[in-house]
């Protein structure tokens, strides 16, 4: 039903449908009576100066199109001002056609409110993420609440047809009272999709004051904006599952009896090699190193010593002592560390050890004893 929010027809005691010489009529013969000169009322004064308001609206066909429009939406108590009638806008202050409200329950850190917020599509979707991720993180000590602001906002995103509608009538007569009126055009056109039959009437009459324009309609995804806040905690979930699950694993971990190990972290063992082809694990582990091949008939990796040192179980003096060299002590030298300042050495029994690079030099020294395992059929 068509409403008169201000009440100018009835202060003028039209019907909407007046033509306009019915309006001048009706108006002389109100302003006549009530005229503050010789009308008596108490109230005279306020009567004829509203019969005044309500001719000068309803005389024009635009402005009286305009009011028709926003009494459609807005009670008296809200009526806005004609004169000061301002556009609704984007966030980033830009005007659009193509606006819509939508509501959010916010926690506001005490509780949770409801805004109401006039925006584009990229506001609304950059809104919910913003606020789904306030609710979450900051209302987690009311998850009652919590549970049913989340829900609220996935129900209702798209269940404010009243507010769009009363969002878009209000724009397309603020564009038009700027004389914008492709815009104005486009925002009654888009009204259309919230108004129920008498509404749409009165729309299409006040777009026949305009030009018509051609323009293709902006959808809105509200199945998308649905499924924003879902996403948001679908994430949020498999954040906390993964700290759980890294926070449960180094718990059994700590929990899990350890294997004690040598007295430096590395990695594997020493394999020793004798020359008669046995083999045994040294108690050792040694970091990575590079082996040289072992050919105890070729005396070119025969090295000695260039003073009394001793040979290490492996490359850092923190290892233990493997045995104390003397100067001039001939070794086989078998891997070296990445870095060549440890040298692997194979002494007369056959184990292996460790010394550092300065202290060898090339060829041998002291005389091979003759059960040396460093040289095959030794006759020194």
């Amino acid at each position: 039903m068509q409403k008169d929010a201000l009440g100018y027809y009835g202060v003028l005691d039209v019907d909407y449908g007046a033509d306009e010489h019915t309006i001048k009529l009706k108006y002389r013969e109100k302003a006549k009576f009530w005229h503050p000169d010789h009308n008596e009322n108490e109230n005279a004064l306020e009567v004829f100066q509203k019969i005044s308001v309500a001719y000068d609206i309803l005389k024009d066909t635009k402005t009286r199109a305009m009011y028709d429009l926003l009494s459609m939406v807005y009670e008296k108590h809200e009526f806005p001002d004609f004169k000061t009638l301002k556009i609704y806008k984007t966030n980033e202050g830009k005007e659009s056609p193509f606006l819509r409200v939508i509501r959010l329950e916010k926690f506001t850190g005490k509780e949770f409110k409801t805004e109401k917020l006039v925006c584009s599509y990229d506001d609304a979707v950059k809104t919910i993420n913003e606020v789904t991720k306030i609710n979450l993180t900051k209302g987690w000590a009311k998850p009652k609440e919590n549970l049913e602001a989340l829900k609220k906002n996935r129900e209702n995103i798209n269940k404010n047809n009243e507010d769009n509608l009363k969002m878009l009538v209000h724009n397309a007569v603020a564009y038009f009272k700027e004389d914008k009126k492709d815009k104005a055009y486009i925002s009654a056109q888009e009204a259309l999709l919230y108004a129920d039959d008498e509404q749409k009437d009165l729309l299409l009459s006040f777009s026949c004051l305009l030009d018509k324009v051609n323009y293709t309609p902006f959808v809105w995804d509200y199945q998308y904006l649905k499924n924003i806040q879902n996403k948001f905690i679908k994430t949020i979930l498999i954040a906390i599952s993964v700290v759980v699950l890294l926070f449960v694993a180094n718990v059994v971990a700590n929990l899990i009896p350890q294997k004690e190990t040598a007295k430096t972290p590395t990695d594997y063992y020493q394999e020793v090699r004798f020359f008669n082809g046995n083999t045994t694990v040294d108690d050792m582990v040694l970091s990575k190193i590079f082996n040289i091949p072992v050919d105890l008939t070729d005396d070119k990796m025969l090295f000695s010593l260039k003073s009394k040192t001793d040979i290490m179980y492996g490359p850092d003096d923190n290892f233990d002592v493997l045995t104390k060299a003397v100067e001039n002590q001939t070794v086989r030298v078998t891997g070296y560390t990445p870095d060549e300042q440890w040298y692997r050495v194979m002494i007369d029994n056959g184990d292996m050890g460790f010394v550092k690079r300065g202290n060898l030099k090339k060829g041998i020294g002291n005389p091979i004893p003759e059960k040396s395992k460093i040289i095959e059929n030794n006759e020194r």
